[in-house]
């Protein structure tokens, strides 16, 4: 950890890295589920240039590296991740043009169907109320009221971080041009969960999506608000923002016939405890931190429910939330 703090500090002290460096920040107050241990050190880069020079220099250095969006998905250790985390909360912009909207990687949902209102763009409603970025959700290809990420992207510039040799990642003619690759939607390489970018490591400058524009007007920005927020209350009376989580625990497998809360359910499950972690009582694939959950607590109440639905049904639950 002392080799990953010194580093930080120093790279915190380039002219290349434009934003700020934090070392031993707390991760918890980052994810939705609101636990996990602290960052070696977590760079909160203010730009894309500054995000990849960072990343780059990690790489170079030998250091373990992160990329971290809006913590939707994710828990993270309670003895937190020694490793430098790169934060893409300020890559946030969102812009529009020809049937097109780019939004940077950590530009979040609410923005993004905020800016659809009031720019009367059509298409990314569903979204609506999804506790995750731009940058997640074409990794994880998430999925919303039967629309996926992958039905509407159009292209996703990005970083391959596996892809960079050491030796040249950072140096005196670093120019994220010479770095970012942009990915044009193959339709095939996309599945339920499933994106091109979970084959490698990745960081996500910005995604483009296809939208619709139907005319500035006071009607059709009321109607894509209604639209939105008839979404985010859906999800509210489905107890989505009730307590902390990180939204669905395992993915459903329509071939086996029934969705993965209902599996944890028939088994009488919904309600268990373990420390302060609960599967809610209002549904079977979500775990809940009920104010002192640890990231033990919610892997134990994770394995209890796969050891029961397997034993009841033979089938073996997928976790969709990832342990960091």
């Amino acid at each position: 950890m002392e080799e990953i703090v010194s580093f930080a500090r120093g790279l915190g002290q380039s002219p290349r890295f434009r934003g700020k460096m934090l070392c031993g920040e707390p991760l918890a107050p980052r994810t939705t589920m609101r636990v996990g241990g602290p960052a070696a050190a977590l760079a909160v880069p203010d730009d894309a240039e500054s995000a990849a020079y960072a990343a780059c220099a990690a790489i170079r250095a030998g250091l373990p590296l992160f990329v971290l969006g809006g913590g939707s998905n994710i828990i993270v250790g309670d003895g937190g991740l020694d490793a430098l985390v790169v934060s893409l909360e300020r890559l946030d912009g969102i812009s529009y043009g020809d049937g097109l909207l780019t939004a940077g990687g950590g530009a979040r949902f609410d923005a993004i169907t905020e800016f659809c209102a009031k720019n009367c763009l059509r298409g990314l409603s569903s979204f609506a109320g999804l506790p995750g970025t731009a940058g997640g959700a074409a990794y994880m290809n998430a999925r919303c009221y039967g629309v996926s990420a992958g039905d509407l992207i159009e292209s996703v510039s990005y970083i391959d971080l596996d892809g960079i040799r050491a030796e040249k990642c950072v140096s005196d003619d670093f120019a994220l041009a010479n770095l970012a690759k942009v990915y044009h939607n193959k339709r095939g390489e996309w599945a339920y969960k499933k994106s091109p970018f979970q084959s490698f490591r990745s960081l996500i400058l910005s995604v483009t999506f296809c939208v619709e524009a139907v005319g500035m007007s006071e009607d059709n920005e009321s109607a894509i608000r209604r639209e939105n927020e008839g979404f985010v209350e859906d999800r509210r009376n489905k107890g989505h923002f009730r307590a902390p989580s990180a939204g669905s625990v395992f993915k459903n497998d329509r071939g086996f016939g029934k969705p993965s809360g209902q599996l944890v359910d028939e088994a009488g499950l919904k309600g268990l405890a373990v420390g302060g972690a609960q599967i809610a009582p209002w549904h079977g694939n979500f775990i809940i931190n009920t104010g002192s959950a640890t990231a033990g607590d919610i892997r134990a109440l994770v394995e209890r429910a796969r050891t029961a639905v397997m034993e009841r049904t033979g089938f073996s639950l997928e976790t969709e939330i990832i342990f960091v």
